[in-house]
């Protein structure tokens, strides 16, 4: 964009120069009268933020024909009264205004780029479309702001960035997990993320592997009139992204380095070694034992306290380089870069290291043959996680009594052994209880690994004056492997037998794709034309392997099987059956005296995930827009710059989770048969299929309508938009409940309904005053989930959550009609039992003699009976909360004087629970193995005792007999965050100066990232929690933490 503005700005001034209009004076325009008052002398130079000068800018007086356009360097000079304004203007860039206070030399202003006017193409699916002629919800994010971020995956990037998208950070994990959402979700069973679309080529749900350096521009579609080109793949929106190309000119060279220093300041408020000991005492008044005698109270203030929150972290390095080059001749052009992450993590012995190249080459074969090569590879490895809540969790003292004798347990003892809790049986104090830093420093040969490559190719005619034709080949290839070995731990105690173990795991996954289609564009001075008709075809296939065995001769040993326990060895694997798409395509835009467009699309995809019944769907949309800003009417107003109406229709597919779900497959899992052989019974494998399978499963179908408005005033200074839509899910993939008598219990089918609704709003402005250019963008979006027909309940099982004593919390999450999707189920909490004769009572009422449980006790939890059976049970569970935010929003703040500038992020919700089942476990000290854990400080402190009976915790106990840790609203936290996520202070050097060491342009930069995050949440970890599963939405179940980082960068240019 910019050499384009450079040529036609070169075009101006010879235009200008030839011209008579200069002839008459040694001014431009003298032959215009002047008021010679106080008459100054101006003399100066319109470059752009970047330092370079804007050929054929227009420099005024304002409120005069005094003017002039600058010179093949930028440079004007104008006399003008003292006092007056001068403007100056170029068409991309914001109107500037300084004031003339006297003679001026060597002034130099600086014109901000116009986000509005240079993003006036914007990329959508096969094709570009100039931004005036959008019907659709389509949001562009500008890619030199998301950098300013210093994100190291794109997910970090768009945080905040856009209303309707919501993008939460799963994990503080050095390989930066995120969750990306837009409109919320539409599927029970299958995945909410958005479809990819790189330089054109659809390489699936995960972005993992792109290098945010290479992005050159971001869209996002968010309605169905937008994403319906891409038909089935487009249910839960698309994100195009494309990346950096050559250009035609001497070649350029950039790069870039960023240090990064990260420190844990996460920490969960527990209890120290006394505290601890107190806590051990009063559950032992509660019905416990006490082993280990150093909790007594003769050894208070002797115990030595460990902070394992400390001992597991560390002050982190990440490191990031980016290094590119390109240019090229008239018919060739090339992008190259790589880029090399390092990030050490705060946890101990984490890391996580990425290593990208890409390569983007076109070339002008004859002047209507063009063909392309895209090369993206990524190569990563990461190191062990962890969760900050476990480790807060660690008893926080390894010091013991045995023998009469106490003994001061350190982490390391002096003859470099590592220090262990004291020895004890099942049931006791320390049980399962180890020494975390010996843990992750001797558990350093467990690594993942994983590779990915996107190819592609390109071939483009130009056939006709406006009809091209194109076609894409693509071929996407990702391989992950772990690679594990857990030694033999000598330091934990209790029942579980602990040999060592080692487990290979490897999934290779490929897609082989060709796309080809024809554009179309024609106008008149009326109307304008833009039509693109195509077809696709694509093969997914995979194969994976998982073995594993314990009991290793020697713990250097890497082969299965070489195991001393031949029992032990596990290998499962096989092929994936093959996922097919073919699909027709078609989008026609009219546009009316650039006032009223319409945009019709329809996709008919073929999916093999079907039967022959019902492989096929299509999937319309239409929209339209009425650019008023046109009609005269309010033109004549002199109000508004742009003033746009849109509103759309359309569908969008979901084909689910692969072809097995529509194919009968047989397995030898769990068919295990007895038959009658030498006069007895013996067992013997057999095959059998495994699941009950519906003929006649479909598509999902997701129905979307969305009205928006577009406003813009003070020549795009300031906008607005504002949007609402209703998406609708039908005909869900999901599984019912079937008669036993079948053999099976479900089977996977189409039944249901889900809603998501809302608003959304954005909102920029853009100013220059004098020397300073100040900018800022909000965004917010409100949203409702609701399952309005789903059937039966659907809940999520998993044993990872509710298999410690007293922990019922499988089921925790429901789907059901009326609720939003994943809702929080279980029981309500009424209060605290003060006294024995309260729960008398209610046990009298109670048919089973028992309201709750036989002990419950003074300072347990009291559940309502919800159904009025004088009994708590199962059925008193009810739907408790959601994990949907009333409102989501972002705001970016930038700044720039001169050659500083200035950037601040930050983004937050509002109206949120979390499902904290932290929460439940820092208030709990019953341990994952059965001995004790830690707790929150706050709980000690604060727990119901007799001394204590207004408590605002229950009473302390390590059994957990009347379930006072059961999913309840009790964990039900308020959620609601405000977090400062970025802030950054750079400076530009001066050309003249960078020049002597041969560098076109050089920046450096400091930042901060993680800044301050404002919750009350803050006491249980970080409240914003994310899952990839749809059914785990806002549920905390402790995470790796978030780091604060702050880091340091340069940039140079060649």
């Amino acid at each position: 964009m910019r050499n384009v503005m450079k040529y036609l700005g070169i075009m101006s001034v010879s235009l200008a120069c030839a011209g008579p209009l200069f002839a008459t004076s040694g001014y431009p325009f003298a032959s215009v009268a002047v008021v010679q008052q106080s008459v100054a002398t101006v003399k100066g130079q319109v470059v752009d933020e970047k330092g370079e000068p804007i050929i054929g800018a227009n420099v005024i007086v304002e409120g005069t024909t005094n003017g002039m356009i600058t010179d093949l360097d930028g440079n004007f000079f104008l006399q003008c009264p003292v006092g007056s304004t001068l403007k100056a203007s170029y068409i991309g860039y914001l109107t500037r205004t300084v004031k003339v206070t006297g003679n001026m030399n060597a002034l130099k202003i600086i014109l901000k780029e116009d986000a509005e006017t240079l993003e006036e193409v914007v990329v959508v699916g096969y094709g570009t479309m100039k931004k005036s002629d959008l019907t659709g919800s389509v949001t562009s994010v500008n890619a030199e702001e998301m950098m300013k971020r210093n994100p190291v995956n794109l997910g970090q990037g768009l945080q905040g960035a856009a209303a309707g998208v919501s993008v939460i950070r799963s994990s503080g994990s050095p390989d930066g997990g995120f969750n990306i959402r837009i409109r919320g979700v539409a599927t029970v069973n299958g995945s909410s993320d958005p479809l990819y679309v790189v330089d054109g080529v659809q390489v699936g749900t995960s972005i993992d592997f792109l290098n945010p350096n290479d992005v050159e521009s971001i869209e996002i579609l968010k309605d169905a009139s937008a994403t319906a080109i891409y038909g089935t793949r487009g249910a839960n929106g698309v994100i195009m992204i494309t990346t950096k190309n050559g250009s035609k000119g001497k070649a350029q060279v950039n790069f870039s380095a960023n240090y990064s220093l990260q420190f844990n300041n996460n920490k969960i408020d527990v209890a120290d070694a006394d505290l601890f000991a107190k806590a051990v005492r009063e559950s032992c008044r509660n019905g416990s034992v006490m082993t280990n005698l150093a909790f007594g109270e003769e050894y208070i203030g002797k115990l030595n306290s460990i902070d394992w929150q400390d001992e597991m972290s560390r002050t982190a390095l990440q490191q990031n380089y980016n290094l590119s080059a390109s240019g090229g001749t008239e018919a060739t052009q090339a992008n190259l870069s790589v880029g090399y992450l390092n990030n050490e993590g705060v946890v101990i012995e984490s890391y996580f290291k990425r290593l990208t190249a890409r390569a983007n080459i076109t070339h002008k074969v004859k002047d209507f043959i063009h063909v392309g090569l895209n090369l993206n590879y990524t190569h990563a490895q990461h190191h062990f996680s962890g969760n900050m809540r476990s480790y807060a969790q660690a008893i926080p003292t390894m010091d013991y009594v045995e023998n009469g004798v106490f003994y001061s347990m350190p982490i390391v003892l002096p003859d470099g052994s590592w220090g262990h809790y004291k020895q004890e049986s099942d049931g006791d104090i320390n049980k399962g209880a180890d020494n975390l830093v010996a843990a992750a420093k001797t558990r350093t040969d467990q690594i993942s690994k994983w590779d990915r490559l996107v190819a592609s190719a390109f071939l483009q005619l130009d056939i006709a004056k406006g009809l091209t034709f194109k076609t894409i080949g693509s071929y996407n290839y990702f391989t992950k492997g772990y690679d594990g070995y857990t030694p033999y731990n000598p330091r934990t105690f209790g029942s579980k037998d602990r040999k060592d173990s080692y487990s290979i795991n490897q999934n290779q996954n490929s897609e082989i794709a060709l796309e080809s289609f024809v554009n179309y564009d024609w106008s008149n001075a009326h109307h304008r034309v833009s039509a693109m008709a195509g077809f696709s075809i694509s093969d997914t296939d995979g194969v994976w392997l998982n073995t594993s065995a314990s009991d290793f001769p020697a713990d250097n040993i890497r082969q299965i099987s070489l195991t001393n326990d031949p029992s032990s060895k596990n290998t499962n694997g096989g092929r994936d059956l093959k996922t097919r798409y073919q699909s027709y395509f078609g989008r026609l835009t009219y546009s009316l005296n650039d006032r009223y467009i319409l945009t019709a699309t329809v996709r008919r995809d073929g999916s093999s995930n079907f039967g022959s019944g019902n492989r096929y769907g299509t999937f319309p949309s239409a929209s339209l827009a009425w650019r008023l800003s046109e009609e005269n009417f309010i033109k004549n107003l002199n109000l508004f710059s742009n003033l746009k109406i849109r509103a759309g229709w359309g569908q969008t597919g979901n084909a689910g989770s692969g072809t097995s779900l529509s194919v009968p497959q047989l397995s030898s899992l769990d068919c295990m048969y007895y038959v009658m052989a030498g006069g007895g019974m013996m067992n013997a494998a057999g095959i059998a299929q495994q699941k009950e399978i519906d003929t006649n499963l479909k598509w999902e179908t997701n129905e979307q309508t969305n009205i928006g408005l577009d406003m813009a005033f003070m020549n795009n200074e300031l906008s607005f938009s504002v949007d609402y839509f209703i998406r609708d899910s039908k005909d869900l993939l999901i599984y019912r409940q079937i008669r036993p008598s079948t053999g099976f219990t479900s089977v996977y089918t189409n039944a249901g309904h889900i809603r998501n609704k809302g608003f959304e709003v954005s909102a920029a402005w853009n100013k220059s005053f004098g020397d300073w250019n100040v900018g800022v963008r909000v965004n917010g979006s409100t949203l409702k989930n609701e399952a309005v027909e789903v059937g039966d309940p659907i809940f999520y099982k998993n044993n990872s959550y509710g298999t410690q004593d007293g922990d019922d919390w499988d089921n925790h999450s429901i789907t059901q009609n009326g609720y939003a999707v994943g809702s929080y189920y279980g029981w309500k909490v009424a209060g605290i039992f003060q006294n024995q004769q309260e729960i008398d009572a209610l046990n009298a009422q109670s048919p089973t003699g028992k309201y709750q449980d036989g002990d419950t006790a003074p300072g347990d939890f009291k559940y309502i009976d919800l159904n009025g059976d004088g009994q708590i049970t199962d059925e008193d569970r009810t739907v408790i909360g959601n994990g949907f935010p009333t409102l989501s929003y972002g705001l970016n703040l930038t700044a720039s004087y001169k050659n500083f500038d200035f950037s601040m992020n930050m983004y937050g919700v509002a109206g949120m629970d979390v499902y904290s089942y932290s929460a439940a476990r820092l208030t709990s000290m019953y341990g994952p193995d059965g001995g004790y854990q830690n707790v929150l400080a706050e709980y000690v402190k604060n727990a119901w005792t007799l001394e204590n009976p207004n408590g605002k915790y229950p009473r302390i106990t390590k059994g957990d007999h009347n379930k006072n840790h059961r999913s309840s609203d009790a964990f039900i936290k308020k959620g609601d965050y405000l977090k400062i996520s970025n802030i950054q202070f750079g400076y530009t050097f001066p050309k003249n100066l960078v020049k002597h060491a041969k560098m076109e342009n050089a920046r450096m930069f400091v930042s901060a990232d993680n800044i301050l995050t404002l919750s009350s949440y803050n006491k249980w970890g970080d409240p914003e929690v994310g899952s990839d599963r749809v059914l785990l939405t806002g549920f905390d179940g402790g995470r790796y933490p978030f780091p604060l980082s702050v880091s340091f960068g340069v940039s140079v240019q060649f």
